[in-house]
């Protein structure tokens, strides 16, 4: 496979089923450190605690994938920054942060 970049965007909580597949699957391939994927809306409440999804976002996260959530949404649904776990980097806004990646040639993904 050539050198292309994939952008997962996860609104909401119920699609992280389907964003666990893309990590795995990409994966498979070979192209974790490849993949970034950007959390915002409803879909943050899934990185809180010790659980199963979490655990397959921290492998991914160790496989070489990129997890960035948006800072305001963290806010608006009032998680304590503290929470969050280490592989989780905090951006300061989600839509203008996927408009940079989409511009530096990020393949947008919305499972």
């Amino acid at each position: 496979m050539d050198d292309s970049r994939f952008l997962l965007h996860v609104t909401q909580a119920d699609r992280w089923l389907a964003v666990i597949s893309n990590l795995r699957n990409l994966a498979d391939q070979g192209l974790s450190s490849r993949v970034r994927v950007m959390i915002n809306g409803t879909a943050i409440y899934a990185v809180q605690g010790v659980n199963d999804w979490t655990e397959e976002m921290r492998r991914s996260a160790r496989d070489g994938a990129t997890f960035e959530i948006c800072s305001r949404s963290v806010a608006n649904h009032r998680l304590p920054l503290q929470t969050l776990p280490e592989w989780l980097a905090v951006v300061d806004a989600a839509i203008p942060a996927i408009a940079e990646y989409v511009a530096e040639g990020w393949t947008y993904v919305k499972p």
